[in-house]
């Protein structure tokens, strides 16, 4: 430490002020630094202590623990690492509840569970961190079963009703049912461990709650000592049979539980309550560091709570999509929630991190109202250079284009022939627009092709099937046509144009129309539509052929806008009935944002990315709209926290 005219380090520190006439030369050790509140510097030397560093602007990136001094707040600040956030992964291939889960967050398994409330199922599937994969079937289907182990190695056991003692192992490549039975039949409990350490506890004989404690050690099951609280749907956590965690569920006094209690290989233990009292709730990590998730109070519960070895903390991140009966694996900072069931079954995968990245979600915000009250219209170009044209209003086809700067839209040169229904791609200065109606109700069906060179419309060559409600993807002199409504009938039908012609290529493997487009000529990508029901099955365009992905848009809709590529997509809006609901596509799966459009509408058109999106126009459920929003993707921050004395 260098000389100080009025005190070293700890006296500064003690303060809470530092100036010039404290002669600061030196270093100020980081271990006296923590948890300080700093009024004012005026002289710092460019580092502070052996570690510290000081900046004009928090660092990026940082790592949990990193400490530094941000000389424009005049605060000292660290990185958190506790921050738990969940966010969307790939749905399941079948969607179901009661079922169970083992593995980590990115080598995880599902398996068994009911399809239908009365209807058990024998579906197994393998995790790898971004999509599901169908794994060869369970020999007995069950529901409300146990499940324990890791992605090669599980055990399954019990399940019901009628409640069941039979136990199945899995090796990585099938199931194969054990001559081990479980002492107690029983359904609604859970497991912990590993294939050939695990235990399973509580649960329904069919007439009590069950104590019961069981370890398996790979071959047999053995009695161990009762749990406290006899309980049904409880979560659990775990590494071995003698290391576990039981918390939740439903008990004989108080129904809905929070109890929780340790075990130790000798005795269970009735240590600190849940924050929630919840049944049918899920669990993933180990005898001190746990993580409960999701159940039943009076409703389903997004609710999540980490455990410390010693007491509960309710995360301020609950899950999206609140539930109960999911399949939970991983750990406290990397967990895996599948399946389970709102008012339905749902496919849908959560994935919990923990970290000092804080995500952001998408979110909306308003632009300049459109000029024309319209739905049905096309749109093509940038959230901050749009074209919009053509639509429907109050009985009329309309044939007027707008073209947007980001913050306003204005009246251009209209279409040659006012139509609805119609497709469009390229940039706000280069648009190629074709198919729609020229009536509504929809009579004459149209096949033309129109170029717009950002000052006027001009004829281009005729589309080879006439047909309305299709897609669009690539740009004026390279782009793809897809799907529609030959009138009468969906229709697959996918067209190429070259800047001179078009050409017929290879149909969509499902026949759909007022379906949405992105990407490419050579690289599209077309979700949603109707079949004629609504779908949310999504295909990739590769140039050759298209091809179905197994992960479909999480809310089956028709008439919604789409933007961005084929790795990199925006769904926004539609029916299903009327909605403003939006998810993105990674490449792999969709991704519901938890922020819809302020508008719910459908019929609109959109433009842009996935990161800067545009939607427009529409069909609010009661009248047409000239409503325009823009959409900023997902991004990160990270959790920083000023360091005070207090």
């Amino acid at each position: 430490m260098g000389a100080s005219t009025s005190g070293d380090a700890n006296n500064i520190l003690s303060s809470g002020t530092v100036d010039a006439t404290d002669g600061l030369t030196g270093t100020i050790p980081a271990s006296n630094i923590t948890n300080t509140s700093v009024s004012a510097i005026t002289s710092m030397p460019a580092t502070v202590g052996d570690f510290i560093q000081v900046t004009a602007a928090d660092p990026s990136p940082v790592t949990a623990g990193d400490v530094w001094y941000n000389s424009t707040s005049g605060t000292f600040k660290t990185a958190l690492g506790n921050y738990g956030v969940w966010s969307s992964g790939g749905n399941l291939n079948t969607a179901r509840s009661a079922l169970a889960g083992a593995g980590t967050q990115t080598a995880g398994l599902a398996f068994g569970g009911r399809t239908a409330p009365t209807t058990p199922s024998t579906a197994s599937e393998s995790y790898n961190g971004s999509s599901w994969t169908t794994t060869p079937s369970m020999n007995t289907g069950r529901r409300f079963l146990g499940g324990l182990g890791t992605q090669t190695a599980a055990v399954a056991f019990g399940g019901g009703p009628p409640a069941s003692t039979a136990t199945e192992l899995y090796n990585g490549s099938t199931w194969t049912t054990s001559p081990a039975t479980m002492g107690t039949a029983r359904y609604s409990l859970t497991g912990v461990g590993i294939q050939t350490s695990g235990l399973g506890f509580g649960g329904y004989t069919g007439t009590v709650k069950s104590t019961s404690s069981e370890s398996f050690n790979g071959t047999a099951w053995t009695a161990t000592p009762s749990l406290n609280t006899g309980r049904r749907d409880l979560g659990g956590s775990g590494d071995s049979n003698t290391s576990a965690l039981a918390f939740g569920g439903n008990s004989p006094a108080s129904g809905t539980s929070a109890v929780t209690e340790s075990y130790n290989g000798s005795a269970w233990t009735t240590v600190n309550s849940m924050n929630t009292g919840r049944r049918s709730l899920s669990g993933a990590g180990s005898q001190t560091v746990a993580l409960g998730f999701g159940g039943y109070t009076t409703a389903s519960t997004s609710a999540t709570e980490t455990w410390n070895g010693t007491s509960w903390t309710t995360s301020p991140i609950g899950l999206t999509t609140a539930r109960r009966y999911m399949a939970g694996c991983g750990t406290q900072t990397a967990a895996l929630g599948s399946g389970g069931e709102t008012t339905t079954h749902v496919a849908t995968t959560e994935e919990w991190d923990q970290s000092v990245i804080v995500p952001v979600a998408g979110s909306w915000s308003s632009g300049g109202n459109m000029n024309i009250s319209r739905y049905l219209l096309g749109g093509a170009g940038t959230q901050t250079a749009a074209l919009g044209f053509g639509g429907y209003v109050s009985a009329v086809v309309k044939d007027s284009t707008e073209s947007y700067n980001g913050t306003s839209w204005t009246n251009v040169n209209s279409l040659p022939v006012a139509r609805a229904y119609l497709a469009g791609c390229g940039t706000q200065t280069a648009i190629l627009a074709f198919m729609g109606t020229t009536s509504v109700p929809r009579s004459a069906v149209n096949n033309t092709t129109v170029l717009w060179n950002g000052t006027s419309w001009s004829p281009a060559p005729n589309y080879n099937t006439a047909r309305y409600a299709a897609a669009a993807a690539g740009i004026q002199t390279a782009a793809l046509g897809f799907g529609g409504d030959l009138f009468p009938g969906p229709t697959g039908a996918t067209e190429s144009y070259n800047g001179t012609s078009w050409t017929s290529v290879t149909s969509m493997n499902t026949a759909r129309r007022f379906l949405a487009g992105a990407g490419t000529q050579t690289a599209a990508l077309a979700f949603g539509g109707l079949t004629p029901t609504q779908t949310g099955a999504t295909e990739s365009w590769n140039g050759t052929s298209w091809t179905t992905n197994p992960n479909s848009l999480n809310t089956a809709r028709s008439n919604s806008g789409g933007a961005g590529t084929q790795t990199a997509a925006l769904a926004a809006g539609g029916q299903t009935p009327i909605t403003g609901a939006t998810e993105l596509w990674n490449g792999t799966s969709w991704t519901s944002n938890p922020n819809s459009m302020s508008t719910a509408r459908t019929n609109l058109a959109g433009a842009g990315t996935q990161a800067a999106g545009l939607g427009f126009g529409g069909y609010d459920g009661t009248a047409t709209t000239t409503a325009t929003e823009e959409f900023t993707g997902p991004s990160t921050t990270f959790n920083y926290k000023t360091l005070t004395t207090s």
